[in-house]
């Protein structure tokens, strides 16, 4: 599959394009970013309303920055020979505290600040101070999609990137995300959170507590390992028990292909003789905390395999509660 690049290597190309074009008067059509392993790559480049920019190409992974225009708008002083890098239109605002940019800066990760500063630095002289504006005008429209808000970034996305690289359906982006949303929590002194597969989960936990949630996905192996790290040993676990039972059977990566169904699982713990076809169907057979005993083995087994304290909540499709521990 066709690897792609991030937002900071494009921020980082527009930004050296956009010298050259300031001092040159000429734009190429496209520039050599050097990237965080030393290798290089080339980036094309274009001039629109006067300013500079960058078509981020996420390559084959389903990014939702892929695409978008990401300018870079170049300021040149008179000073000792240094580069300030700055955030305008459609970058986020960090507001929350844990995250790798302190809170009232825009949200310009530290390696792409370091890439733009050291493809810039060549191109400008000794006695030059290069002002770095980076723009992204779709930025706010594409962060309402994105985890942003949620981690404590508004108005706008993140300009990202450990590699410059995009892989091309990276599992690791997504568990970075995971990690990065509990750093958020734990700096902000949220000492009690939720882990939920999704929005589903997370919607009808809202109805018993005011507790935050981290949506994990399928992911709770790489979320459990996280904790353990961080020395976090007590939070809560919600979800549809068809998901859910998967952890008391020892499957903590439940998607389907790396797990079986767990409808077999709840019908023996739960002494279902009917004939049903789903977890749902049994959530409406038993009813209003009908399924306590699978909620209680996902607490033990979850305890016996990592040491945690969880309290589990599970819900029927219809967030109704159908089991508690």
């Amino acid at each position: 599959m066709r690897k792609g690049f991030t937002t900071g290597t494009a921020a980082a190309a527009a930004t050296k394009a956009a010298i050259i074009y300031k001092k040159t008067g000429k734009l190429p059509e496209y520039v050599f970013v050097n990237l965080p392993n030393k290798k290089s790559l080339k980036i094309p480049v274009f001039l629109e309303d006067g300013l500079v920019g960058v078509k981020k190409d996420a390559g084959d992974d389903p990014d939702i920055t892929n695409n978008i225009k990401i300018f870079s708008k170049i300021t040149i002083e008179e000073g000792k020979k240094d580069i300030i890098i700055d955030g305008g239109e459609g970058v986020g605002l960090v507001v929350k505290k844990g995250l790798q940019v302190d809170v009232g800066r825009k949200a310009i990760n530290p390696v792409p600040q370091k890439m733009i500063k050291e493809n810039a630095i060549p191109l400008i002289g000794d006695n030059e101070r290069i002002l770095v504006e980076i723009i992204v005008p779709d930025g706010k429209r594409i962060a309402k999609k994105t985890f942003n808000e949620r981690l404590g970034i508004i108005d706008g996305i993140s300009i990202l990137g450990t590699t410059g690289i995009v892989e091309p359906m990276s599992v690791k982006a997504l568990i970075a995300s995971i990690e990065c949303e509990i750093d958020v929590l734990v700096a902000n002194n949220e000492d009690y959170f939720f882990l939920v597969p999704g929005r589903i989960g997370e919607r009808h936990l809202k109805s018993l507590t005011d507790a935050p949630c981290v949506q994990v996905s399928n992911y709770f192996d790489g979320a459990f390992n996280y904790l353990k790290q961080k020395g976090i040993r007590k939070f809560g676990i919600a979800g549809h028990p068809g998901k859910i039972a998967k952890l008391a059977m020892g499957y903590y990566n439940t998607h389907s292909r790396f797990s079986p169904q767990a409808i077999d699982f709840v019908k023996t713990i739960e002494g279902i003789e009917q004939n049903v076809n789903t977890v749902e169907e049994i959530c409406q057979l038993k009813g209003y905390l009908g399924l306590n005993k699978t909620a209680s083995l996902v607490k033990e087994r979850v305890k016996n395999d990592f040491g945690f304290e969880v309290d589990v909540i599970l819900f029927d499709m219809k967030g109704k509660l159908v089991g508690r521990a």
